[in-house]
């Protein structure tokens, strides 16, 4: 199912990271660590060229650490990138990422001309927030939804380190079903841009064949059932989603699932493994 969710914001953002990228001397792109190349926006990539890029995995701690590992590998596997894995609200990171971004950027008497750098990523996937741990205070709105961000954002957060965050920026078309079922679950793209239910039922279906148990201990359940609709109906049953005549409302147990699902309640999942 291809999505197209392009507000004018995020075409405005677009011009605004192309026309301050020539200055950015350092590239900070959050991702989701729980679908790494999923939440790399292509036309950002093009965007940022050569330049040192900081990959940061951010929401490890929902992701299968397992398959967060192999994903650090395929990053440490490319030029000019460096990845790292992050909680955005853990306050430790700031010194690490900070050091970090002192290493990789050009060498030259900083007190005088200060490291440019941007936080680049898609709705969602943490940028504000860990842009205000970084800085100590709140500077940017913060919400477990797309598109909060809507204007750029130039904050001092050292004598020798100037960072610029920007709104979540999505390419103007998914064509990749997959790729569309898995931002949607994850959060990345507004529930009004797609059905709830079908969502869930591809993230179910998906569910099912890499984390079973998981959704056998959450959920109750003995065994589990074919299809994804099937899943839905199992835990709507068990959650006490019916209508008349005791009918699954398959809305309310889809949003259950997507709910858990993002806050992590399920377990650690990764809905995107890198290729062997």
């Amino acid at each position: 199912m291809p999505v197209q969710w392009f507000p004018g914001h995020m075409h405005r953002a677009r011009k605004q990271i192309a026309a301050i990228m020539p200055s950015i001397d350092v590239v900070i792109e959050i991702l989701d660590a729980r679908l790494p190349l999923f939440s790399e926006n292509p036309m950002l990539a093009e965007l940022r060229g050569e330049r040192p890029c900081l990959k940061v995995l951010n929401k490890s701690d929902l992701a299968d650490p397992v398959v967060t590992t192999a994903w650090k590998k395929y990053f440490q596997s490319q030029s000019q990138i460096l990845p790292m894995d992050i909680v955005a609200t853990d306050p430790k990171i700031t010194r690490r990422i900070i050091s970090l971004l002192l290493k990789m950027g050009p060498k030259r008497k900083l007190l005088i001309k200060p490291l440019l750098c941007l936080i680049i990523g898609i709705p969602n996937v943490g940028k504000s927030t860990l842009m205000n741990t970084l800085v100590g205070r709140k500077v940017a709105r913060t919400a477990n939804q797309a598109a909060i961000t809507t204007k750029q954002k130039r904050v001092h957060i050292s004598d020798e380190i100037t960072l610029y965050d920007t709104p979540g920026v999505l390419w103007p078309k998914i064509d990749d079903p997959q790729a569309s079922y898995m931002l949607a679950g994850s959060g990345a793209i507004r529930e009004t841009a797609m059905d709830n239910t079908h969502v869930a039922t591809w993230i179910g279906q998906y569910l099912m064949s890499e984390y079973p148990h998981l959704l056998q201990s959450r959920y109750g359940l003995d065994g589990l059932p074919d299809t994804g609709v099937a899943l839905l109906e199992a835990i709507g049953k068990k959650r006490g989603c019916l209508l008349k005549g005791a009918e699954v409302d398959l809305d309310k147990a889809a949003t259950i699932l997507l709910n858990e699902l993002r806050s992590g309640k399920i377990g650690r999942i990764s809905l995107q493994r890198p290729l062997p």
